[in-house]
């Protein structure tokens, strides 16, 4: 039996859980002072958003304190270094508010489309006005849903129901489960140039923030409506307020923001056709029953069996020996994502020389979850992440080889598409990870936060283009690598910078160097 407080209150069918279980319940609030005062004396910590889980408390806590559970998706009120330190496990529940988001999402898309906010102010102020808000029926037309997870297959399944077809972009998304779900997959700006509606359903990733800027606005419909219930930062708040002032867009409804609270000299305040709400997703009496509920079970598997489940700290058991390697794998495969352009069907994590002599497994899993972690619209960890895989159709498949030339170990992971594969290497020299292999050039540079890679015809003056473009916005290059397979033809160049690139910068890099491809890459 185990002793657990709860600081931010419980459903009562979780509460009922855990007391079922046999284990001893405290349902309190408490200050910082009493909460630091009286951790210790407790096997297990229940918060929600409000308590501030910080260092001092799971020092304070250990070494009796063994779980803290989130009751609810983010976890950023909790200390996770120190928890991991301490080996305190640290649990949340990410998938209780995946119907309550989805149906928010839905219920903004109808209101978008027939004025109801705008109509009920009218009313609400005495006014009977028809004429204002001619709205425009569902059934038949073209729902986008930008990155299909759970929420967004869950939008997709009601809105077919409502007679809609479905587009879907989402570099995960295989042939065979877009056929299985009746989705048509496109590229991005294929789908924002076709939909009537659009939803957005990815993290926030460097990659992702401002995905929807003022290009991409304008190449939508003029009836287009544009609707986000998944993070704020991913479409530019500033260049959608334009757009909805000079009718680029019909409307648009946002659950989200880049700030919150959304601050008073927002652009959004005020514009047309366009819905707010703070933040309301998983607001509902259902998703907190069913995040209480998750949790509850969690600890109770934990405390009954040692079973952790949905735990965002806790590294696979991995030979010591090769330890450093599992967070490589999760950089490698977190960086190799962000330089497909194809849906991804495969995941082949390969190790060689001294390293294949232990069970790599645990890496595979690691280069996985880093390469999900990239696109998930969920909290991936290394116990979700096989299973969020086989959700989305990515298999995931293990290889050593004791033979290698050069280094004593190296670790590969290679992405599977339908039209090909693409590789990236690597080795940790003197404790630092090296990337020494990309698809076929050899390369050798440590991985920093921001990496720039581009290929292009190798012909004189091209570094000096490019080199030139970041430094005239201020961006330093700290490590630099160009790579030929031959001697004449393709050049490929990875740059290590102290800074992110901007788009407009990127764009500008792009137009002076003609590249075959180029990727930028946050770590």
């Amino acid at each position: 039996m185990a002793k657990i407080l709860v600081t931010d209150g419980m459903a009562q069918e979780g509460l009922d859980l855990l007391k079922q279980a046999g284990h001893q319940i405290d349902n309190r609030k408490a200050t910082v002072d009493e909460l630091l005062r009286l951790i210790g004396d407790y096997d297990g910590l229940v918060v929600r958003s409000n308590t501030q889980v910080t260092d001092a408390v799971i020092k304070a806590g250990s070494p009796r304190l063994k779980v803290v559970g989130r009751a609810g998706v983010g976890v950023d009120n909790v200390d996770l270094p120190s928890a991991t330190t301490l080996g305190v496990i640290v649990m949340n529940a990410p998938l209780g508010n995946i119907v309550s988001a989805a149906e928010h999402t839905i219920g903004m898309i109808f209101a978008a489309a027939r004025h109801i906010p705008q109509a009920h102010a009218k009313m609400a102020q005495g006014v009977w006005d028809k004429k204002s808000f001619t709205g425009n029926e569902l059934h038949g037309k073209a729902l986008g849903i930008v990155g299909l997870g759970k929420i967004g297959k869950h939008v997709a399944l009601v809105l077919q129901a409502a007679g809609m077809n479905v587009l879907a972009f989402d570099p995960f998304l295989s042939p065979e489960v877009a056929t299985e779900l009746r989705i048509e997959s496109v590229e991005l700006d294929d789908l924002l140039k076709r939909a009537d509606v659009i939803t957005v359903h990815t993290p926030l990733t460097e990659k992702t923030r401002h995905l929807i800027n003022a290009e991409r606005l304008r190449t939508m419909k003029k009836s287009a409506r544009l609707v986000n219930v998944a993070r704020g930062g991913i479409i530019d708040e500033t260049a959608l307020a334009e757009a909805l002032k000079a009718g680029v867009i019909a409307a648009a409804a946002l659950d989200v923001f880049s700030e919150e609270p959304l601050p008073k000299e927002s652009p959004l305040y005020g514009c047309p056709n366009l819905i707010l709400t703070p933040h309301l997703g998983a607001s509902t009496e259902e998703a907190q029953v069913k995040v209480s509920v998750d949790i509850a079970n969690q600890f109770n598997a934990y405390f009954d069996s040692g079973k952790i489940i949905n735990a965002v700290n806790v590294n696979l058991r991995i030979d010591p020996a090769i330890d450093s390697y599992l967070a490589a794998a999760q950089t490698l495969g977190a960086a190799l994502v962000q330089t497909i352009e194809e849906p991804l069907i495969g995941l082949e994590v390969t190790a060689r020389g001294d390293l294949a002599k232990y069970d790599t497994k645990p890496l595979s899993v690691a280069a996985l979850k880093g390469a999900l972690s990239q696109i998930s619209d969920q909290v991936v960890n290394f116990v979700n992440a096989t299973r969020i895989a086989e959700d989305r159709g990515i298999t995931l498949t293990s290889a050593s080889s004791e033979q290698l030339k050069g280094y004593a170990d190296q670790l590969s992971v290679r992405a599977i598409t339908a039209n090909g594969s693409h590789l990236i290497g690597g080795s940790i020299i003197n404790g630092q990870l090296r990337v020494l292999r990309y698809d076929d050039y050899p390369v050798d540079l440590p991985v920093g936060a921001h990496l720039l890679v581009m290929e292009y015809p190798d012909r004189p003056g091209m570094v000096g283009k490019y080199g030139s473009i970041l430094g005239a916005n201020r961006i330093n290059i700290a490590r630099m690598e160009v790579s030929r397979i031959d001697g004449r033809g393709d050049a490929l160049v990875i740059l290590t910078l102290d800074d992110p690139v901007p788009a407009p910068v990127f764009a500008e890099m792009k137009q002076a160097v003609h590249p075959t491809r180029a990727y930028l890459i946050s770590i």
